[in-house]
């Protein structure tokens, strides 16, 4: 497969890298998820440091100790390789054009860190509270953009700059209670918001039928416009 057909960009700049790893405050018992590992000049420098799970659409199988190779299309194989290797921290330069959907599965899970690049345009959107992923990202995570990239420290080069985006677990038992609702949310995600709301609050069900009465409830969490999302968010935040 081309590269730029793959949406993969392959970073090769080595002061990059050892930032990258530097800011992922790595601990010898740590396992990291690294997505899109290319020829693993990223790789190596992790599994100096713990054991990392390394994953890339194409067969380049890097081999070195503490590093499991798995082939194959992240989108399908988060969920397993959660379930398998229990991940806590992720460490990626990810394809650009898996980033939205990339985020749905990480909601899902308990990931304590991510450090990974994206397209420029997307950190904008995961810093801004205007947009469903933007307002999701910023319930469940601390979020902060540590740099921005020129296109020469990948290869091949991207069309538009990139940004080192770095997103801490919020620690849910102690946030307010839109991130809890949302944390059970995501989990619900192919029920109607209203039948998965009265599964998640606490109150009577003729109590909340009618605080759920506006129609957008009767869409799921995903199907939901921007402009939806916003509405939802402040409802979520009347709602005791």
């Amino acid at each position: 497969m081309n590269l730029d057909q793959s949406g993969q960009h392959y970073m090769i700049d080595k002061k990059l890298i050892k930032y990258i790893v530097d800011e992922a405050m790595i601990l010898p018992d740590d396992v990291v998820l690294e997505i899109g590992c290319g020829h693993g000049e990223l790789t190596k420098e992790l599994a100096k440091k713990c054991k990392v799970v390394a994953v890339d659409i194409e067969d380049y199988s890097v081999s070195c100790k503490n590093v499991v190779f798995v082939k194959g299309n992240i989108l399908d194989l988060f969920a397993g390789l959660y379930e398998k290797y229990g991940f806590n921290k992720i460490v990626a330069n990810i394809p650009y054009n898996i980033s939205e959907p990339l985020m749905k599965l990480l909601f899902k899970v308990n990931v304590e860190l991510v450090l990974f690049t994206v397209g420029k345009n997307f950190s904008e959107i995961l810093t801004t509270k205007n947009n469903r992923i933007g307002i999701l990202v910023n319930e469940l995570y601390d979020v902060e953009i540590l740099k921005v990239i020129s296109p020469k420290s990948f290869r091949p080069m991207p069309r538009v700059d990139s940004a080192l985006v770095y997103l801490e677990q919020r620690d849910i038992d102690i946030v307010d209670k839109p991130a809890v609702i949302y944390k059970e949310l995501v989990m619900l995600e192919d029920k109607k918001l209203r039948n998965a709301l009265l599964k998640i609050l606490v109150g009577t069900k003729k109590d909340l039928k009618k605080k759920l009465e506006n129609p957008l409830f009767e869409k799921k969490l995903y199907q939901l416009s921007n402009k939806e999302f916003i509405k939802l968010d402040e409802i979520l935040r009347e709602i005791k």
